[in-house]
């Protein structure tokens, strides 16, 4: 079953890295998923801007929450599992947190 996910980007969508593993914060927005609806999560995905390219769906909102009119595709590569604390890369304006050393 295809999931459908949203997630925030706060820079230029033009400036998004696409099929490139980043940590990502992502919301279950799957209709009628019943008590996990709008659970957030951690993960390493790729995401792409082609609708078919990944798995799920990946609905795109803009800083202040402003939906985009295209959907996007993801591919969740990993859960991050918070118990074992946050990641300590630096954060970048993307949304993601890089994996690679800049």
């Amino acid at each position: 079953m295809q999931k459908k996910w949203d997630t925030f980007i706060l820079t230029k969508l033009s400036e998004v890295v696409e099929d490139k593993e980043e940590l990502r914060t992502i919301r279950d927005i799957t209709p009628g998923v019943g008590t996990r609806k709008y659970r957030c999560m951690l993960v390493k995905a790729l995401i792409s801007k082609k609708p078919d390219k990944y798995p799920d769906q990946l609905q795109v909102r803009l800083g202040r929450g402003q939906l985009t009119p295209h959907v996007w595709s993801i591919k969740i590569t990993e859960e991050i599992d918070l118990a074992k604390g946050i990641p300590t890369k630096p954060y970048h304006m993307s949304g993601g947190i890089a994996l690679e050393e800049d």
